[in-house]
């Protein structure tokens, strides 16, 4: 124990380098130490010094992270049926709207055949129409008549005009009567739709659950499938680091390929606003472009720089 300006000095433990930090730091100073103001100023020095090797660590650091597929999906039926048609194979490659599987339909689809047929029959509303328009053509001539002649009397007329109200009536229930057949017929058509598994989208058949003459129904996975055209990989970082990032930066990753690893650019599109509980950290997303496919969901990626 000395002095030095005054004041009583003490010397203090070696501390590494590479763990020091601003507690750390502050508890090894002997507090003599930190009276003194000369050596005070020191002290702050090495602070600064310290915070900013940490900063520079963190965003040179290397994170490791999974890699998942855009979309997968397992798909169900919608409705219980005995399976009819399998029409998706694994390794398949699909686009919307594509049929995947397709249930037993024959009573469904020959409901929707009586249902267009009593659609598509416009008799009854061609009648109603061509009456309307004679009872009105009569009604217009006798007016023209009573105008001219007493010869027609005023009940006359007055039946003539309680037919036209009730002809135009007539033809307005057939209207609204085939407006309801239409709603039927796409009802029936909705019915059979319902039999059919369509994809939801583009991508890549990976698994089939379901053969011919199998009972499936909803809720159980028949078809899974996978979007790889781009894929998103997700990692879980130090609050320190997570505070920085903000959605849309970009992400440099290094991707595991085989033998060998490739490294891709992409995007970063979500920071999560909460830290889980037990580990403290914060999960992030980023999205990377995979047209050729070879960035495997399932695979390990090192995100290595945020920009």
């Amino acid at each position: 124990m000395g002095e030095f300006a005054g004041f009583r000095v003490g010397v203090c433990k070696r501390v590494p380098f590479g763990c020091l930090a601003r507690n750390v730091f502050l508890d090894s100073l002997p507090q003599q130490f930190i009276l003194g103001p000369i050596l005070r100023v020191f002290k702050n020095f090495l602070l600064f010094i310290a915070i900013g090797f940490q900063v520079n660590a963190s965003h040179s650091a290397e994170w490791v992270g999974l890699v998942h597929a855009q979309a997968d999906v397992q798909l169900s039926v919608p409705v219980a049926g005995l399976v009819r048609r399998v029409h998706a194979t694994p390794g398949q490659i699909i686009k919307a709207g594509d049929i995947l599987l397709e249930l037993e339909s024959e009573l469904q689809s020959l409901e929707l055949r009586r249902r267009k047929i009593i659609l598509d029959d416009e008799s009854e509303l061609h009648a109603a129409s061509e009456r309307l328009i004679g009872v009105s053509q009569m009604l217009k001539m006798a007016e023209e008549v009573a105008s001219n002649s007493l010869s027609l009397s005023k009940e006359e007329i007055l039946k003539l005009q309680l037919e036209r109200v009730g002809a135009e009536a007539r033809l307005n229930q057939l209207r609204a009567q085939k407006t309801r057949e239409r709603v039927e017929a796409e009802q029936a058509q909705a019915d059979v739709e319902l039999r059919r598994l369509r994809s939801p989208g583009q991508g890549t058949v990976v698994e089939v659950s379901a053969d011919a003459g199998e009972w499936a129904k909803p809720g159980d996975a028949v078809i899974r499938m996978v979007d790889v055209t781009s894929v998103e990989v997700r990692v879980n970082l130090p609050q320190a680091v997570a505070i920085n990032l903000r959605v849309g930066m970009k992400v440099l990753a290094q991707f595991e390929s085989g033998a060998q690893s490739t490294q891709s650019s992409g995007m970063l599109r979500f920071v999560s606003p909460t830290a889980d509980s037990a580990s403290g950290l914060v999960e992030i997303r980023a999205i990377f472009p995979n047209p050729r496919g070879t960035l495997r969901p399932g695979s390990k990626a090192i995100i290595r720089n945020f920009s």
